[in-house]
């Protein structure tokens, strides 16, 4: 998987809040049934809730980048179009998890 970050962000953020920000990306990218008791066909409220916090940070985190990119002298259009589908993708699986816990 390749992660980008904005051009200069990099510079700004600490290594430590960057690779932080990647495992979370990569967490939050597995489907459920590669942790825990989804493996063999069970879906734990407990993993559920861990896939809903993933996917919080990685939707804050892309509401970040699409932040920055919308406030760029020149802002990349088909960047942020892509930002905003994938943001919007995992709200949609954050609601899928919500109405499954309940």
């Amino acid at each position: 998987m390749h992660i980008s970050l904005a051009p200069g962000l990099a510079a700004a953020l600490p290594l430590a809040a960057v690779i932080k920000a990647a495992c979370v990306v990569w967490i939050a990218a597995k489907p459920p049934a590669l942790f825990g008791p989804a493996l063999f066909g069970e879906t734990s409220p407990m993993s559920l809730y861990a896939r809903l916090d993933a996917l919080k940070e990685r939707h804050a985190l892309l509401e970040a980048r699409i932040f920055d990119e919308d406030h760029r002298p020149q802002p990349d259009t088909e960047t942020l179009s892509r930002l905003k589908i994938e943001k919007l993708q995992i709200k949609d699986e954050m609601e899928r998890i919500r109405t499954s816990l309940h």
